[in-house]
């Protein structure tokens, strides 16, 4: 495409969007309001997969050791379990770190496990934290192949669940947002089609004297990815304040511990920001695209 006809395009785009005022208003009021839906929609996944990834990141595999090991045996070990593909980290907790950890718990009623410094029945721990959860099971297995390991326990069965809890989430929200996506296109192109329509003759005459389809079609699709942008910049910044009003709603209702499943601001504005300005552009190019097919054959 030639430089000098692109220039043709934009400008007549941002002319028609000037000399259409009301119907670009319209336009512009009708991808806003399919953002929003979308938008708010998005912004409660994101949230819910944040949650679902924090529950995941704190799977972790508990490896109990016989007694007795000596100290260069722990440290081997330690490397070894290291090595295994999939485990992120490892954390030894000694028998007597583990008491101590058990009587903070404990908190008033710590005092029930006095005495039981001198015969403590609690087995030296490795934890080992992962990659990836998907991954429990093949560590756990390499784990249990070791040597000197008592027991390696993850809770496999409330695992499985959590796993496919999150899957089945992810999915259908995927499947509900497209869903929302093609929803948002009709209602674009249904309206923008009211401003080609009041435009029939201008388009007829274009065609008559000689004008491609794709000529005629240049300044509509410029059009329709601006009232896209706008609409989806106005969206953008209508849903972020909305969010950090929300939030700050919850702590100040001394609900903040609620908070903490939120997504931080900062990412999801730049999520929101990245979405609805790509579905904005999306929507509105593709609804004039729709919108003009009918007028442009004569």
């Amino acid at each position: 495409m030639k430089l000098r006809t692109t220039k043709y395009f934009i400008k007549e785009g941002t002319s028609n969007l000037r000399r259409n005022k009301v119907m670009s208003v319209a336009s512009i009021t009708s991808v806003i309001a399919a953002l929003l839906v979308i938008g708010i929609f998005f912004i409660v996944v994101l949230n819910v997969d944040y949650a679902a990834s924090a529950l995941e990141s704190q799977v972790e595999i508990s490896v109990h050791l016989v007694n007795g090991l000596s100290e260069g045996i722990i440290n081997a070990m330690s490397g070894e379990i290291e090595a295994i593909e999939g485990v992120k980290e490892v954390v030894f907790v000694s028998k007597d770190v583990a008491l101590k950890n058990m009587k903070q718990k404990l908190g008033d009623k710590g005092y029930l496990l006095d005495g039981l410094e001198s015969d403590n029945p609690l087995p030296d721990t490795f934890v080992v934290t992962l990659t990836n959860p998907q991954k429990a099971s093949s560590v756990a297995l390499a784990l249990n192949s070791m040597s000197s390991i008592e027991k390696v326990s993850y809770g496999k069965d409330e695992l499985e669940k959590l796993l496919k809890a999150t899957y089945v989430l992810r999915m259908t929200s995927l499947l509900i947002i497209t869903i929302l996506l093609f929803i948002s296109i009709f209602i674009i192109s249904n309206t923008i089609k009211l401003t080609v329509f009041a435009r029939r003759r201008e388009i007829g005459i274009m065609k008559f004297i000689g004008a491609t389809d794709w000529f005629v079609r240049g300044p509509f699709i410029v059009e329709g990815i601006l009232l896209g942008v706008t609409g989806a910049v106005v969206s953008t910044a209508l849903l972020g304040g909305g969010y950090l009003y929300t939030v700050n709603l919850i702590q100040k209702q001394m609900l903040g511990f609620l908070a903490l499943s939120f997504m931080p601001f900062g990412s999801i504005i730049t999520s929101l920001a990245f979405l609805l300005v790509f579905v904005g552009i999306v929507i509105g190019a593709i609804g004039s695209l729709l919108s003009v097919r009918r007028f442009i054959k004569v």
